[in-house]
Parts: structure tokens; C-alpha cells; sequence
């Protein structure tokens, strides 16, 4: 029998911190967590965010809502930004046997030809501290880099897009604030987390349920009716 490919994003690789379980159904039996229904807006932003920076990228390298919050300039070659936004962007595990995939939003050029990984990050607050996820899918994309040849370093930057109802410009009330954070990744934590993940994948059954899983405690206390 052909060996199952397993693949793991960055936003599986969070799901498994979360819960083991609901990571094994969801990855081996296509079986997810319910969803409700989301706004669209988050989307849209991405993509016209996405089309705002490639344009300044070919002009002058900085998006002019950006000038003097980046330590570098936007990643030039546009087909490599092309490869990092698509899910071919990824590495072979030859020890676990797994592929890792990330999608870039973007990258961030530095001194002597360092590219690290820059995310844009909507929110309807301004922020308050780098969640875990976000320090997880940031170390995803250096581990990702370093894997395939780039010259990089433990480094990321998150771009906030952001309101902030305590002071609305009321000439144009939507206008997103800007923060800009560095963090710092941690690939080899995720290379250890990874192999985990993969060989709870290849387990013939789900693990144990999680002390601290809503959906779990929510399937096991209403089986019974």
C-alpha cells in the first residue's frame, strides 16, 4: 500500500499545539472543527494589500505608509514573492518524511542580501503582545527559507494594520493606524514540533482527547444523548 503524503501548514502546526486530536481528524480524516460563518473583509484587505505592496516594490522598494518603520527594503524578485504566496513553497523532511508549507505574505530585504519573512496582521484594536500562532507561522516561514537556500536569520516582522476608536479621525474614520513589530522566530523549536506532528499523522488512531480542547469536551459530554 502507497504511503499517505503528509503535508503540514503553518496553520495545521498551530491546530496541533492546540489539540492533537482534532489535528489527527482533520489531517487523516478530512474531519474539522465546525465552522461559523466569517466576515470577508479580512480577505480583501490581504489581497489589496498585497497588490499595494507590489506596486511600491518595483517603485522604490517601501510602501510610503511604511517609510521609516522597516529596516530594509520589500524583496525585489517578484517571482520568488510569487513562489513564497503559493503553497509549492515548501520543504522535505527527509527524517519525518513530511513536507512543511508556508505562504508568505511578503519579504523583507536586509544588509548584505537577508531576506526575513513580513506578515500583514488586521485588527480591530490596537495590539497588545505577538500571539504564539503568529510566533509559530513566523518561525514556519524561516525554517522554510532556510531550507531552501536563503540567506536568513531568526527574524520577522508583523505589520498591524489597525483602528483604534480612542482616536478616530473623523474626516476619514476607517483609516488604519500602522504599528510595526520585529519578532524574533524560533525554527528549530518548530523543526522538533513538525517531527511531532508528523508521527502523531502516522499513528493508525487519534490521540487522546486534550484537557483543554472546547470541541473535544463538547463531542465527549454530548455523545451520550
Amino acid at each position: 500500500m502507497e504511503e499517505k503524503i503528509i503535508k503540514i501548514s503553518s496553520s495545521s502546526l498551530n491546530l496541533f499545539l492546540e489539540c492533537s486530536r482534532c489535528f489527527w481528524f482533520q489531517l487523516n480524516e478530512g474531519i474539522k472543527r465546525p465552522e461559523t460563518p466569517s466576515s470577508t473583509l479580512p480577505n480583501g484587505i490581504d489581497l489589496t494589500l498585497k497588490i499595494y505592496f507590489d506596486y511600491w516594490r518595483r517603485v522604490n522598494g517601501c510602501p510610503p505608509l511604511l517609510k521609516g518603520k522597516l529596516p530594509g527594503r520589500l524583496f525585489r524578485d517578484e517571482s520568488l514573492i510569487a513562489k513564497f504566496r503559493s503553497r509549492s513553497f515548501q520543504w522535505f523532511d527527509k527524517e519525518s518524511g513530511g513536507y512543511l508549507i508556508g505562504v508568505l505574505d511578503d519579504a523583507l530585504e536586509l544588509e548584505n542580501e537577508i531576506i526575513v519573512p513580513l506578515d500583514n496582521k488586521t485588527r480591530g484594536f490596537p495590539p497588545l503582545e505577538t500571539h504564539n500562532a503568529h510566533l509559530i507561522q513566523m518561525s514556519v516561514y524561516t525554517l522554510l527559507l532556510k531550507e531552501n537556500g536563503f540567506r536568513t536569520k531568526n527574524l520577522a516582522y508583523l505589520i498591524y494594520w489597525f483602528f483604534d476608536h480612542r482616536k478616530v479621525d473623523l474626516e476619514k474614520p476607517l483609516a488604519f493606524n500602522i504599528s510595526v513589530e520585529e519578532v524574533a522566530t524560533e525554527p528549530e523549536r518548530v523543526r522538533v514540533i513538525f517531527r511531532e506532528a508528523v508521527e502523531i499523522l502516522k499513528k493508525p488512531s487519534p490521540p487522546p482527547m486534550a484537557h483543554n480542547c472546547q470541541f473535544c469536551h463538547y463531542v465527549n459530554r454530548t455523545k451520550n444523548y
